[in-house]
């Protein structure tokens, strides 16, 4: 995935345009176009200078291809080249995947300098009080936690990326020192649920099975049903929300990380029911948090595997 091809290695942009490039997120602050290279822009992000490039996603723009380019040097190209990727990508996340990470891949591999700015690949899932209820947040369709480790292992194995807003610090809240630790595995409460939801509909799909009622009450339920007992739910979240990072990677796996993404997006919400936590304001609040503790599991997984790698 990581590996020029031979199409990619003769494209004119490759060679003639795209040595040195500064992507830009569209994540809060300041920001100025490049002073040298390229710099790459998203979505409703405007900026009126030479050498500055705009990719939308296509149902953004209104447009049937997957990307709409912009003053770049050749847009056809560059769309193809960006769908190209996107459909790999898509394979791994098994959902369409950010105009950024797509951008940042193809320039991984076209340029000798990838400088990446505000964007951590984390957009807050937390619902504003005042959205309607019918509405859902548009970062809502994209799987960022798999965005994210494809983007960790992208960093740590390429040499020409410099990407400092990717990596975390531990998302521990400031515990009293009198406190005990908490023994429970995260993961039981957060994925038990909808791994026995998975079992049920292959083996009992009238979900008879007794122990699948009380997996429901136990656990974080992935339904897109309201939850028969919302404050049991409320509390469960808030708790895996404040355990220690480290209690999360003390139980953390490839596995559990990988089947945990699937909890936190929905790519067509217009037409396919959410899980009741993405869409419930109270719920929602959470949800950042929890996240931040796998990405940070995610992020100590990665870079240990590269120091075994290395040693």
């Amino acid at each position: 995935m990581h590996t020029r091809n031979d199409s990619q290695a003769s494209s004119p942009i490759l060679s003639e345009y795209f040595q040195q490039v500064t992507v830009i997120g569209n994540a809060s602050g300041d920001w100025q176009p490049a002073q040298i290279g390229h710099t790459f822009i998203f979505n409703g992000t405007q900026h009126e200078a030479d050498k500055v490039i705009n990719i939308c996603n296509g149902p953004y723009a209104g447009s049937h291809y997957a990307f709409v380019v912009s003053n770049s040097p050749d847009n056809d190209q560059l769309v193809s080249l960006l769908t190209e990727v996107g459909e790999t990508l898509e394979v791994q996340l098994t959902c369409w995947p950010s105009s950024g990470l797509v951008t940042i891949l193809l320039m991984s591999l076209m340029a000798q300098q990838v400088n990446v700015q505000r964007m951590s690949l984390l957009p807050s899932l937390a619902r504003p009080d005042d959205m309607p209820a019918n509405e859902y947040l548009p970062c809502m369709v994209h799987n960022w936690l798999g965005e994210r480790r494809i983007a960790l292992g992208l960093q740590l194995t390429s040499h020409n990326i410099q990407w400092p807003a990717l990596f975390l610090d531990d998302a521990s809240p400031l515990l009293p020192q009198d406190n005990e630790p908490v023994d429970i595995n995260p993961f039981e409460v957060l994925l038990s649920d909808a791994v026995r939801r998975r079992q049920n509909k292959l083996l009992s799909p009238d979900n008879t099975d007794p122990q699948f009622k009380v997996a429901q009450r136990l656990a974080l339920q992935v339904s897109s049903d309201t939850p028969d007992n919302l404050e049991v739910q409320y509390a469960l979240l808030a708790a895996l929300s404040n355990l220690p990072s480290v209690q999360w990677l003390t139980y953390a796996n490839q596995s559990d990380l990988i089947l945990a993404e699937s909890l936190f997006y929905n790519q067509y919400p217009d037409s396919q029911a959410s899980y009741w936590y993405l869409i419930d304001y109270q719920a929602s609040q959470y949800l950042d948090t929890i996240r931040h503790h796998l990405a940070y599991c995610q992020q100590v997984i990665a870079l240990t595997a590269k120091q075994a790698n290395a040693d």
